[in-house]
């Protein structure tokens, strides 16, 4: 505000309030130029609500964004949204410290200032001297759909760049087991709030699970939907998540062991005869010599012996699996390729294929752009000479840290396109900051969620607060500069014009419309089924901004049915073999290193913006850890033979290095298994990002990803 309220103007107007209702004439004097005063308070402030998309995770929910004096003060959700539906999480919360954080592009006297053209054509010099030879250039960006992704990945293909994608946790990630199975390719999508019994196989679904907050909501209709019993949820995980707190049952499994439990329960439905084989409607497929593997390997004993789940158990979960009339399995997104091939072929065995609360199969993305590109096809282990990071993602993601940082270690030139001072600018020769995401254009399509097909679509909330870019002018200005043939590849001056072009394409498609409210969606459901479609606006003129108003275009349409008709095309199911799995070896508690440590990423932890937000900091732990430490996570017996209480400060040690992490002692967890929150270790992130120090990438091997687990002792720090 141009005018600030002084602690003596707020006591004035206090006491001027006070004395109107104590002093009689005098007083109201007084409250009388209180008021004049609050008024021209008010008149030098201006205030407005703007619409953005959150881009804290792949998700892509709508905002609304409170502005006052050109500040954003508060985040809400998006009520419009068919994602989120006004909801907002923590790290969209979050998102205004990204803008607002009082160290972003503060280099610390590490870096020296040049001039966008400077950089502009020193990139571009870079670019053509490697252009034309196949595979020296790799283009990384986190895994997105959009017209937006599109041209990333068609400027950078026609300078023969190799484009790599780095996996986020939707389930777009699930889709090639998916279509190994059914024959169709497309995303699954799990209609969760349908359900009545859910088996989770190590699921985060109420923390980070493919499209957060549609998930949580779908879980609370499943938990509360109106009409039915409350769901049940049994999850299958090798340590207490937050979704193992919120189960009716936690079954303790270790990650890798996770498949063989689920074949286990595919054994004793088939060999009970509790299967419905009417999801593969006669059809035959291989499944006569799978259904022979999997009763003849999986045994109840076999499987107990292999993950420690009593035989006792293994019957009861598979018999109350199939005692509701519409049970589900779901997975993680990262889960191992054997484990999503189980759950899916479970899926099949019980009739969750195209039915309520079941297995679909996603409608494709809205495609908007002319054509895509997918880069140079060489060796994915081919060594770049030049590496451009779009953002932080494979530097962050557990299953590509180490191999993309050997990359770079590599590489002779490192650029780095991300808006904060994240691992990625450590390991850039070049920073070429852009827009933070209130700051910019936006043009993708949302992680799948939802049935049906949408878009966001928002225009800037705010002005750059820095001397920051937009990520297509430079793309453009980069291609420009190096000439050739390579400027023709982007035909669009800026991420707006590429946001425009997507709404002249909606504006024709005649159908959907923008984001609205569910009981609106609903009825363009029934129009559209019906072979109606009528516009929500006067004139297709109108189109564009009526969708940027709403934040986005939705075509809720969707008709199940596909993967049924899939597998009566194509003679049934290919069900892919059954793993053989050896009985896991005994470790001796008396061995250097005892126990077997597993990472996982904490809901509260960034995976692809700002390091420094400290209200994520502030949650991390919850509801027992510390706030602002890592920790991990042990089995209380294990912890008192070591010596060690809840709280402790302890030391975790392994043969490659060691780190320090907050002890948490939890009930039920496996005594030879530990399980160590991965938060990033950032030291010139900023002030709030530098206070978490050690990498706990050290405890494994240099050529390991921290998806697997490593031998480690715990001891007293």
């Amino acid at each position: 505000m141009t005018e600030s309220i002084t602690r003596r103007t707020l006591l004035l107007y206090g006491g001027a309030t006070l004395a109107g209702v104590t002093l009689g004439e005098l007083g109201r004097r007084q409250l009388a130029h209180a008021d004049e005063e609050a008024a021209t308070w008010r008149a030098a402030t201006s205030e407005h609500w703007a619409v953005s998309v959150c881009r804290e995770c792949p998700a892509a929910c709508g905002l609304n964004v409170r502005v006052v004096n050109g500040t954003p003060v508060k985040l809400e959700g998006n009520p419009r949204c068919p994602i989120a539906r006004g909801r907002l999480c923590a790290k969209g919360q979050a998102s205004v410290e990204a803008l607002l954080d009082p160290d972003r592009l503060r280099g610390e006297g590490r870096w020296e200032p040049i001039s966008w053209d400077a950089a502009t054509a020193l990139l571009a010099a870079r670019v053509k001297d490697r252009a034309g030879r196949p595979g020296e250039i790799l283009a990384i960006a986190a895994d997105e759909r959009g017209p937006v992704a599109d041209v990333w990945s068609t400027v950078w293909a026609a300078a023969g760049a190799r484009l790599e994608w780095t996996p986020t946790a939707t389930a777009s990630q699930l889709r090639d087991r998916f279509a190994a199975i059914t024959g169709v390719a497309a995303d699954p999508h799990f209609d969760v709030e349908h359900a009545t019994y859910l088996l989770s196989a190590g699921a985060p679904l109420v923390e980070t699970w493919l499209s957060p907050l549609w998930a949580q909501r779908s879980f609370g209709r499943f938990r509360r939907g109106s009409g039915r019993t409350r769901g049940r949820l049994v999850q299958l995980d090798h340590r207490r998540s937050m979704t193992a707190r919120k189960a009716d049952e936690w079954i303790v499994v270790d990650a890798d062991r996770q498949a063989a439990l689920v074949y286990g329960l595919m054994a004793v439905l088939l060999r009970e005869n509790r299967v419905d084989f009417t999801t593969f409607a006669g059809a035959s497929g291989n499944l006569d010599e799978w259904e022979q593997a999997v009763v003849a390997r999986f045994t109840p004993d076999e499987v107990a012996s292999l993950t420690g789940v009593p035989v006792v158990t293994i019957l009861r979960l598979a018999r109350d699996l199939v005692a509701t009339s519409q049970p589900l399995v779901i997975v993680d997104a990262d889960a191992e390729p054997a484990l999503v091939d189980a759950v899916m072929a479970l899926n099949g065995l019980i009739g969750a294929f195209d039915r309520p609360g079941g297995v679909f199969a996603a409608l494709p993305p809205i495609d908007t752009s002319a054509a895509t590109a997918a880069g140079a096809d060489v060796p994915a282990d081919m060594v770049p000479k030049l590496i451009v990071l779009r953002d932080v993602s494979a530097l962050r993601a557990r299953s590509t840290m180490t191999r993309t940082g050997a990359a770079l270690a590599k590489a002779e030139f490192v650029v780095s396109f991300s808006p904060f001072l994240d691992e990625a600018a450590e390991a850039a020769d070049l920073l070429m900051p852009m827009h933070t995401s209130l700051e910019s254009w936006h043009a993708v399509v949302p992680a799948p969620s939802v049935p049906g097909q949408a878009m966001a679509i928002s225009a800037p909330a705010v002005a750059p607060r820095f001397d920051t870019r937009d990520l297509v002018t430079m793309l453009k200005a980069t291609a420009t500069a190096a000439g050739g043939t390579w400027p023709a590849a982007c035909p669009y001056d800026s991420t707006e014009a590429v946001a425009t072009s997507a709404l002249t394409y909606l504006a024709g498609a005649e159908r959907g419309g923008p984001y609205t409210t569910r009981y609106e969606s609903d009825w363009i459901l029934q129009l559209e089924r019906g072979g109606w479609w009528t516009s929500p606006v006067a004139s297709r003129d109108e189109f564009p901004k009526a969708v940027l108003d709403a934040g986005g275009w939705a075509d809720p349409f969707f008709e199940p049915g596909q993967v049924r008709r899939s597998l009566l095309d194509r003679g049934g199911p290919t069900c892919s073999p059954p793993p053989v799995m050896a009985a896991p070896a005994n470790v001796k508690r008396a061995t250097e290193f005892p126990i077997a440590l597993r990472a996982f990423t904490p809901a509260a932890v960034n995976l692809l913006g700002s390091p420094n937000q400290p209200a994520l900091f502030e949650l991390l732990g919850q509801p027992e850890g510390a706030p602002w430490r890592r920790w991990v996570e042990l089995n209380p017996e294990t912890a008192r033979e070591a010596g060690l209480s809840a709280g402790a400060n302890v030391r975790i040690e392994s043969a490659h290095g060691s780190v320090e992490a907050s002890a948490v002692l939890v009930d039920g967890m496996a005594r030879d298994a530990a399980a160590l929150s991965f938060v990033p270790s950032v030291p010139h992130g900023g002030r709030w990002a530098r206070m978490m120090t050690g990498d706990v990438g050290v405890l494994w091997p240099a050529n390991m990803d921290l998806s697997v687990a490593v031998a480690v002792r715990v001891t007293r720090a």
